[in-house]
């Protein structure tokens, strides 16, 4: 794996984390309280690796072909199934480790998986961005002092 790629699961995994664990404090302060559940002192360790897992997924299907040149179709199925399988592994962490609980947490841990994805793909974006344009600036300053 290139350092690239070993930079962006790094970056995913630190992002992916902090999103999921800003959720599940959020769904333990608002569902699980009232039932009088608590955490287990494994899940902030099982969100991680969940990530982790998703990070890969993400830098074998959508970064698997970079720098070629890819048709519009082709980016549009790579992402369906990198979002299904993002989806299956989210969940099935989340039953494997408990993160909710019956029906009403498989849903709203459904909605909040489908609004960290896109959370995601906006972080990344953002990243992306702000090294484009220190790249930019870089090549700027170059020029200038020629």
């Amino acid at each position: 794996m290139s350092m690239k790629k070993m930079k962006i699961v790094l970056e995913q995994t630190m992002m992916v984390s902090f999103m999921v664990l800003c959720y599940v404090s959020v769904y333990g302060a608002l569902v699980l309280r009232k039932y009088d559940y608590s955490f287990d002192w494994y899940i902030p360790g099982s969100i991680v690796l969940a990530s982790f897992v998703c990070s890969l997924l993400t830098v074998f299907i959508l970064y698997g072909e970079s720098g070629k040149n890819v048709s519009s179709a082709r980016i549009i199925i790579r992402t369906v199934v990198h979002f299904i399988l993002i989806y299956a592994v989210i969940m099935a962490f989340g039953w494997l480790f408990n993160w909710y609980h019956g029906v009403f947490g498989f849903i709203l841990t459904s909605i909040i998986c489908a609004v960290i994805y896109a959370g995601a793909w906006f972080g990344t974006l953002l990243i992306f961005k702000h090294e484009e344009k220190l790249i930019s600036d870089a090549l700027d300053s170059i020029r200038d002092e020629e």
